[in-house]
């Protein structure tokens, strides 16, 4: 495994402060993954009460461009200079945004407020995950990383039902508000409890600000592209293309400029090269645009092709949520005791296939309860998967790219997210178009130019009176027509997003077959590693814990030309050997056993081939 002979520090404090860093953690993380989701339910009334209902999905729009674009920069800065001051200036700038979205007094006031508390969201998430692998070794990862899934779910469970309560019982701008008491207790704790790092490569080269700025610029006018696209303008429309046109361009440069930077690039090519993590990152992206792209859909067919109402459609949707937080939990329990990841990865990728298939079966007549089934199979698939890549694609990197590489997953996951959303939204509004077409080829412009009256109660309610004005007796068989029209490319959708998640699964069946190791197997091996960098007649150290279970050079010996530590020169990854005669501070501890037994492996982790231990 590429630089996993490296042991962090953090891996060595006790295990009660480490399980009180990931809380803390997690409550900040919690606090991001709900302003995804609650906002939805405060809406409509606050733009009810700002005005600007050409707006209306702007606010959410600038919060995920927010919490995207930047979100690689974050990752490798943070491994860089440390994850705690970047998680801090993420939650002290997104509560001081939440305060000014709460105190907005025009819609463009709030949509500005919205994009500034998605950067705050994007320290946050960038470095949430990864501060999990500056903590735990990779076998013990698979726990947090469940916990960490069920986190993101049951955000997305309260987040709907704690803004109907606090938009209805108070206001809409106690939907921002109530993250500031939240957040600064998280704050408080992260500051006393969570150790500065040191710098994971002292002698790196000088951050790659023109690749992160490329970057941003490529990926800004890409994400307003899938966010506006199908909606406010056409595909073929001016802004469309130049957003477009605009963000090629830049990728361009951005990859220009990444293949001198190497590994020092925001966003390192090199990582790429690693088929385990390429693998992981193609699933990531498909996933998104598979789980964000046709469940946000689901809502269409339910209120739209089946006539039900939000609240119900709701009950429906609920299912997926609560089938996330086991799934996610028990596959990280499954991980951390077996290490086997195929099997759940071909369960999962298998589940989510069936679902989406079965779901794109659904038509106006189906039994609700059928797509309430179909519904937590997905989420339990999700459940499965998503905590199951990440702690893989994890497991790929070297300490010294956690941060960038568990980012760059996160941003294209989101960009994933992003397109489903808007292709899947374009498809379903064409063909809804195409099929009334085919059903009424005159009299029904008015619900052709605008499919959401099908959505809307009492829209629907005046089409119906007008309906009944031109065609006494028409109205219901028109509309229940219409309603068919609907089902036809929603279901389409599941269908195409069925077909996505098949590559998942083909994927999963390909992937190689991996090891996590433990932190006492990490140990071993470096001492292993001591041993055949000792020059000869030092005396050996004493033999402790288990076989090196890594593959080293058939010679026992690291490759010829690469820099070795003088013997009696120990270090941990991260720290500086102490001097000749030096005591240190550690008194008979853990820390002090490991650095009198483990020699400098890290500069041979950064410059041997890039390996990964593969099974029988």
């Amino acid at each position: 495994m590429p630089g996993m002979n490296e042991v962090p520090p953090g891996w060595l404090l006790p295990e009660r402060r480490k399980v009180a860093i990931m809380v803390c953690v997690m409550l900040a993380l919690f606090l991001a993954a709900l302003d995804q989701t609650i906002w939805s339910v405060a809406a409509p009334k606050a733009v009810g009460d700002l005005g600007g209902l050409d707006l209306f999905a702007w606010p959410a729009t600038s919060y995920l461009l927010g919490s995207t674009v930047i979100v690689p920069i974050i990752g490798k800065l943070s491994d860089a200079h440390g994850r705690k001051p970047y998680l801090l200036a993420g939650i002290v700038i997104f509560l001081i945004s939440s305060a000014l979205c709460g105190a907005s007094g025009t819609m463009w006031e709030l949509i500005g407020f919205r994009l500034l508390q998605g950067f705050g969201a994007a320290f946050i998430m960038a470095n949430a995950f990864t501060t999990m692998g500056d903590y735990f070794a990779p076998a013990e990862r698979g726990r947090w990383a469940g916990i960490i899934g069920g986190t993101f779910a049951l955000a997305s469970i309260i987040g709907p039902l704690a803004g109907g309560v606090l938009t209805d019982e108070l206001s809409w701008r106690w939907v921002f508000y109530i993250n500031i008491p939240v957040g600064g207790l998280g704050l408080i704790a992260i500051t006393m409890i969570m150790p500065r790092q040191q710098a994971q490569h002292p002698n790196r080269q000088p951050t790659d600000w023109l690749g992160a700025g490329l970057l941003i610029v490529a990926g800004t006018p890409l994400l307003l592209a899938f966010s506006m696209g199908g909606n406010q303008f056409g595909w073929l429309d001016s802004p469309i293309v130049a957003c477009l046109i605009i963000a090629v361009v830049a990728a361009f440069a951005w990859w220009k400029t990444a293949r001198r930077k190497g590994d020092d690039g925001i966003m390192p090519l090199p990582m790429f090269q690693n088929k385990i993590y390429l693998f992981c990152t193609v699933v990531m992206f498909l996933i998104g645009i598979a789980m964000m792209g046709a469940m946000f859909n689901l809502p269409f067919f339910l209120q739209g092709a089946q006539g039900i109402s939000a609240t119900n459609s709701g009950l429906v949707t609920l299912p997926m949520s609560i089938g996330v937080v086991p799934a996610s939990i028990i596959t990280g329990q499954i991980l951390a005791r077996t290490g086997r990841y195929k099997p759940l990865a071909i369960i999962g990728g298998a589940g989510a296939t069936f679902a989406l298939f079965m779901l794109s079966q659904l038509n106006v007549d189906s039994d609700l309860n059928l797509a309430r089934l179909y519904m937590f199979v997905m989420g339990a698939s999700m459940g499965t998967l998503m905590p199951l890549y990440s702690l893989l694609m994890q497991n790929s990197l070297p300490f010294r790219l956690l941060g960038a590489g568990t980012a760059t997953n996160q941003f294209f996951r989101q960009m994933g997210a992003a397109m489903g959303i808007s292709l899947f939204g374009a498809m379903i509004v064409s063909g809804f178009s195409s099929q009334l077409t085919k059903a009424f080829p005159v009299g029904v412009d008015q619900l052709k130019e605008r499919p959401e009256i099908l959505l809307n109660p009492d829209a629907l309610q005046g089409f119906r009176q007008q309906l009944e004005q031109q065609s006494p007796g028409s109205s219901d068989a028109i509309i229940q027509t219409a309603r068919e029209a609907l089902a036809v490319p929603v279901t389409d959708v599941f269908l195409y997003g069925a077909i996505v998640m098949a590559i998942v699964l083909a994927i999963a069946v390909v992937l190689p077959r991996v090891r996590f190791q433990t932190q006492e197997e990490m140990m071993a091996n470096a001492r292993a590693m001591a041993g055949a960098n000792r020059p000869a007649g030092s005396p050996a150290p004493p033999p402790s814990g288990p076989a090196p279970s890594m593959p080293i050079p058939s010679s026992g010996k690291p490759p010829s030309g690469l820099p070795t530590e003088a013997a009696g020169s120990p270090r941990v990854a991260g720290r500086e050997p102490p001097p000749a005669g030096a005591t240190g501070d550690n008194g008979g501890s853990p820390a002090k056993q490991l650095n009198e037994s483990v020699p400098l492996i890290a500069s041979w982790a950064r410059q041997r081939p890039k390996r990964i231990e593969t099974l029988d």
